[in-house]
């Protein structure tokens, strides 16, 4: 798309979107990044938003450089939340703030256990609910004095859906309910030891919402089929991508390494555990360049098989993308479990703009393998029998980077303009 396709004529009325937010800046992580490039680009395309979020959010990763992202034009409506990971924090109970299902540590203590059971059977749908019904009070008062034309939420948290859901009750305004990742199957309920109580709130809450919602957005086509519309037409796949504005035209070669790099970005915690890549990288010559959260069973695994390990640690996301280009070659490691399947990470497209060779271990028959398959990726499914040997073969001579004409359709300014063009549709 150039830069003026699609963008509103100047004798068009613009229009307000409230996006309800968990994660935004100084807030880092993948979490931010979709409705950060949003917000940043609708405004070319006559949408104006108005983000509301937490004032004082418990994260587990900030980035103050996102700060330069947010487009002078967005209006931000912050309101305070109570967060019980900090009481648990302030009880001595670690691990609180860490991203669901990535604790860095793999405790199996019994206060640890105490501490996810709380989480997922005390707090439904998750430990941001508190924040709910006080923020749609707050949003409902200015709401009367500042109208907007639509609604979004994002989740997760999943409970910013149910803020979604608060609203549409009350305004009838028209809404889009934005599933980053699935909420009832999603696999890290399974670490919070979810009694049949619990299960049966989320899955009602989520089938409340699915059918109040004008409209369902994913980032994944099998997620779709994973929420199960009555109506087809309400849902709507808009994927993840990679900004202009974040990499050059053209690549840089990668640096001058004494051994050949290969770089993982992101966090890596047990379903991430990827046995047979570090079985390969164990014995290659190799180095494993990492930036993310590191679990304590990963390392383990890791240095158990004999990896050359180059730990960055939370990086920034304009570090980050630095960094990838220092690689010879990329690796994208998805969640080793159902619900992934109906996933495609964010990351992804982030390597495919950085322009170098990628390797993807991810489940099986999956939107992610069929993706891979689309842009001449190596996918290597986490269980396969032959997976160490696969990706050894690999490593001794990597595939070419994808071609480069995948990177327009997924380059975040298209993007942006179909999403306002959903919008358009919603509202009319």
């Amino acid at each position: 798309m150039s830069d003026t396709e699609g963008k509103l004529p100047q004798n068009r009325q613009r229009k307000r979107v409230l996006v309800v937010s968990y994660y935004w800046p100084p807030s880092g992580g993948g979490g931010v990044q979709r409705w950060l490039k949003f917000a940043k680009l609708l405004p070319d395309f006559g949408w104006d938003p108005v983000v509301v979020t937490p004032s004082n959010p418990d994260v587990p990763v900030t980035d103050s450089s996102l700060l330069g992202d947010v487009h002078d034009g967005v209006e931000v409506w912050t309101f305070p939340v109570w967060e019980p990971t900090r009481a648990l924090s302030a009880l001595g109970l670690q691990g609180s703030a860490s991203r669901l299902g990535a604790d860095r540590s793999s405790s199996h203590s019994l206060a640890s256990r105490l501490v996810k059971w709380v989480r997922g059977n005390v707090f439904v749908p998750d430990a941001r609910v508190g924040w709910v019904k006080p923020t749609t009070r707050k949003v409902l008062a200015r709401l009367r004095h500042e109208p907007v034309d639509l609604i979004v939420t994002t989740g997760p948290p999943h409970s910013m859906h149910l803020i979604g859901l608060a609203l549409k009750r009350a305004t009838g305004l028209p809404w889009v309910a934005d599933f980053r990742d699935p909420w009832s199957t999603m696999d890290y309920l399974d670490d919070f030891g979810l009694g049949p109580r619990a299960r049966r709130l989320i899955a009602k809450m989520e089938r409340a919402v699915v059918a109040s919602a004008d409209r369902i957005l994913v980032t994944s086509p099998g997620a779709l089929q994973e929420i199960g519309l009555d109506d087809a037409s309400k849902g709507a796949v808009i994927p993840n991508g990679w900004d202009r504005d974040d990499f050059p035209d053209n690549p840089p070669a990668p640096a001058s390494n004494d051994k050949p790099v290969l770089g993982h970005f992101g966090a890596l915690y047990g379903a991430r555990n990827a046995p047979a890549l570090w079985s390969a990288l164990g014995g290659s010559d190799w180095v494993l360049k990492a930036g993310g959260q590191l679990s304590d069973d990963v390392r383990a695994s890791m240095d158990q098989s004999g990896v050359e390990l180059d730990w960055k640690g939370d990086l920034s996301h304009a570090e980050a993308i630095q960094v990838m280009h220092a690689c010879d070659a990329l690796v994208v490691v998805h969640n080793n479990s159902d619900s992934a399947k109906a996933s495609t990470p964010g990351k992804m497209f982030e390597c495919l703009a950085a322009g170098r060779p990628m390797l993807v271990v991810g489940p099986a028959q999956g939107d992610l393998e069929d993706l891979c398959a689309t842009w001449g990726v190596v996918f290597v499914p986490h269980d396969a029998p032959d997976g160490p040997r696969r990706i050894a073969a690999w490593l001794q001579h990597p595939s070419p980077a994808p071609d480069e004409s995948f990177r327009a359709s997924c380059e975040r300014h298209a993007l942006a303009g179909e999403l306002a063009a959903l919008f358009n549709s919603t509202i009319s």
